[in-house]
């Protein structure tokens, strides 16, 4: 039963949720007698009054009968603690629609992109600080999954387990320790693109609905006609502009913790609705063979001034999910979900990513989590009442198409690796940033080094940051005193 369109006064969802959510299910449980239909996993019992437990003692009855109903509850209590996501493990999610308004269909055949009178496909979407998308499409899921920055810290998925133990806490005293992160930022130079963007304001939202996010890899699309083209993908919300500033917001610390997932759940609550426009850069073969960089290299953006965006449609987030364990925590990402039309490149990166996401979702949720309702609707259609045949993961016959797709361009088997990490980090330092953008990264830089205990790791990271201005260097320096 819908119960979404009971009006319900609510002056702060979030503090209210509790509330709104009694007064929603005694609506439902009225209107069908007591007996829940979606997502009761007892089957349609009457909700009976958990406080009825009898006692060992009382002999009237049947013990196993009578208490199976909390014995349930008991149970689907257990299960209900999934291991956390091993990055970006906290975050918030809803639930929202793409619309294709801009025809691509020249570089790409997936039919998500396909541009058609009235509402577009209903679509799932979920975000974070890394963000993710998970699209049920008429061909399968896509699920897009990337970052609210357009570069990784690494190119070579051989450092990928260095820079995560970079991140996490002391080994003994579980604090974080700023001499293990800047040990791996300096020891390899390819973070310098990475450490400048994440420096900036440009990485200071004010919440999720003001979060510009990054598909990073390079894609490859082909079209109907099997030719293909190498595309980055990027959302840019199309809120005004905001950065938060913590000190300005006078926002308490422990409110800071959930401050985004809270602006976001509020905005949807009271239907202002964020959204976000799709790009795409798009890069052809002959470009590639004449690119100064390696286009597959994740610490690289495309230049907008050569490779400019390509307005593909417009996602909006609409609904707030009812439950969250289910809803967001269950969801399982992978970027080997792909449509026709839409295909991985030979980033080393992307590879890796697949891989890995693969091998995790299942020990994380279980064999099953491809079953799961959020992960595949065709295993409970009522969910959302959201359509979908059951095609994400059967294999087509072998056509000419299928063949392109395993094909590997000459300029992806052959090009030459460009170890050149400092070109782009100095142009968005000197041509990006102005005079008090510039003044922001350093004083991000100069506090983050300030933690750190090895003066020899501050005149390694100092040595890094010259090679993208000696004064920027400088500047960092006499903040530290060094």
């Amino acid at each position: 039963m819908n119960t979404h369109n009971i009006p319900v006064q609510v002056s702060n969802p979030p503090n209210d949720q509790v509330r709104v959510f009694k007064v929603m299910t005694e609506s439902e449980l009225a209107a069908t007698n007591g007996v829940r239909h979606n997502g009761d996993r007892r089957g349609s019992q009457p909700v009976v009054d958990r406080r009825g437990s009898l006692p060992v003692s009382d002999r009237r009855v049947s013990l196993p009968v009578i208490q199976f109903p909390f014995a349930a509850d008991v149970q689907r209590s257990k299960p209900a603690r999934i291991p956390g996501r091993i990055v970006h493990t906290r975050g918030a999610g809803a639930f929202g629609v793409f619309e294709a308004t801009d025809d691509i269909s020249d570089v790409c055949k997936a039919t998500v992109f396909n541009v058609a009178d009235g509402a577009g496909p209903v679509d799932t979407l979920r975000e974070s600080r890394g963000f993710a998308i998970k699209m049920y499409t008429d061909e399968g899921i896509w699920d897009l999954v990337g970052s609210s920055l357009p570069v990784f810290p690494i190119k070579d998925p051989a450092l990928f387990p260095p820079f995560s133990q970079s991140l996490n806490r002391n080994p003994q005293t579980r604090l974080k320790d700023a001499n293990i992160f800047w040990n791996f930022l300096t020891s390899n130079p390819q973070t310098i693109h990475h450490t400048i963007l994440v420096n900036s304001d440009r990485d200071a939202p004010e919440s999720f609905r003001f979060m510009d996010c990054y598909g990073a890899h390079t894609f490859k699309m082909i079209n109907h006609r099997n030719e293909f083209v190498w595309v980055k993908f990027h959302l840019r919300y199309d809120q005004d502009i905001k950065t938060f500033d913590p000190e300005a917001a006078n926002i308490p610390t422990v409110e800071q913790f959930n401050h985004a997932a809270a602006d976001l759940f509020n905005a949807i609550a009271i239907k202002n609705f964020p959204s976000w426009t799709l790009y795409i850069q798009i890069m052809t073969e002959e470009q590639a063979r004449r690119c100064p960089f390696n286009p597959f290299d994740l610490t690289k953006i495309f230049s907008q001034k050569e490779y400019p965006l390509h307005k593909v449609g417009k996602i909006t987030l609409n609904e707030n999910p009812i439950d969250y364990f289910s809803q967001i925590e269950q969801v399982a990402f992978t970027p080997a979900h792909m449509p026709p039309g839409i295909e991985a490149s030979p980033d080393r990166i992307f590879q890796m990513r697949i891989s890995f996401y693969n091998e995790q979702q299942p020990k994380r949720l279980g064999p099953n989590n491809l079953l799961l309702p959020i992960n595949n609707p065709a295993t409970n259609p009522i969910f959302f009442g959201i359509p979908h045949q059951p095609n994400a993961f059967m294999q087509t016959p072998a056509t000419s198409s299928s063949l392109v797709r395993r094909n590997i361009s000459n300029v992806a088997s052959n090009i030459l690796l460009n170890v050149d990490d400092f070109t782009q980090a100095r142009d968005f330092y000197k041509n990006v940033l102005d005079s008090h953008g510039r003044s922001i990264l350093t004083k991000n830089i100069a506090d983050s080094l300030a933690r750190c205990t090895d003066r020899n790791l501050v005149g390694r990271a100092l040595f890094m940051m010259s090679t993208i201005d000696d004064t920027f260097a400088r500047r960092i320096g006499k903040k530290l005193n060094f």
